[in-house]
């Protein structure tokens, strides 16, 4: 099976088309009248199918790895445009960029599309400006918390993850709605301040954003891990310094809102959040656990509500 994987790892690789470049954009978000900031890459084109509900494994599995596997663009030149703004960039060693989208205080509160482009390629993604009326957000784990990935079994967590796509994975039963529910909360609850925040490498960013979507989760910031090669990475193993500056982050950004944290504890979600609890007291409205972790031993901290629980009681 190993040498089977590696196979199939060298051939993904290959088949990436190295005449044409892509760009990548992920989700960006500001506060009405604040400034924003966007991430995104640019790699060679990959001749990725599209999945569907019907794919078998190793449809999947090529699929998956051929995600994985990316040639970047170093020192390419990347025009950002929004409205009547533009901002001008160039990828790092790693093809990453990040802008800092500063004097957004005319955009109108809500989703916009902000667009990139390198060369002849270009995409667009949303932009969230975070209404001030908006005040009760939610920051949520994916794996476990409302994808099912099984991380406690090393199997069951790579067949999931590989052998299935998007549009096969399990959402965990009601957290869709009860997410619409919690984004109702806010007078315009389209533009609700609600961030995904995934451990995954960004290269399943697309697969994760097609799940979110085909399982009527409600809009919202996907966050994933920029996974490099380098110093730049954020750390591969570390799930408390990655969540942890993720969170600071947002609430930096969005300091006028409450935020409902949703997790797991098949790893570290309630020390983490907990740690945010006890900084930041008064931006931390509640706290839900999913509890996935087999050991019946595992300490439970309170102050922090059981998912299943309210997920019942909806």
């Amino acid at each position: 099976m190993r040498f089977v994987f590696y196979l199939l790892l060298g051939f993904a690789y290959f088949s990436v088309h190295a005449a044409e470049d892509s760009i990548v954009l992920y989700p960006a978000y500001a506060t009405h009248g604040g400034a924003g900031v966007l991430e995104g890459r640019v790699i060679a084109r990959e001749a990725i199918r599209a999945p569907t509900a019907e794919d078998r494994k190793w449809a999947n599995l090529r699929r998956n790895l051929g995600f994985l596997v990316n040639q970047e663009r170093e020192n390419a030149p990347v025009i950002v445009r929004l409205a009547d703004r533009q901002w001008d960039t160039t990828t790092d060693k790693e093809g990453y960029f990040r802008v800092e989208l500063r004097d957004l205080a005319g955009l109108t509160p809500g989703w916009h599309r902000i667009g990139g482009q390198v060369d002849q390629s270009s995409t667009e993604t949303g932009l969230l400006v975070v209404p001030e009326a908006n005040t009760l957000g939610l920051i949520s784990d994916l794996d476990d918390t409302i994808l099912v990935t099984e991380v406690n079994s090393a199997r069951r967590m790579l067949a999931n993850s590989l052998l299935r796509n998007p549009l096969q994975r399990q959402a965990v039963p009601g957290t869709a709605k009860l997410y619409r529910q919690l984004a109702s909360r806010n007078a315009d609850p389209a533009a609700a301040p609600i961030f995904y925040l995934s451990a995954s490498p960004r290269q399943l960013h697309f697969s994760l954003e097609t799940f979110l979507g085909h399982n009527g989760f409600p809009p919202g910031v996907l966050i994933t891990k920029r996974v490099t090669n380098d110093e730049t990475s954020e750390p591969l193993r570390d799930q408390i310094a990655y969540k942890k500056s993720r969170i600071e982050e947002i609430l930096a950004r969005v300091p006028h809102a409450r935020f409902t944290l949703i997790g797991d504890d098949g790893e570290r979600d309630p020390e983490i959040y907990h740690e945010i609890r006890a900084l930041h007291p008064d931006r931390v409205d509640a706290i839900w656990i999913r509890r996935v972790d087999p050991d019946p031993k595992r300490p439970r901290i309170s102050g922090q509500g059981d998912l299943d629980t309210l997920l019942r009681a909806d």
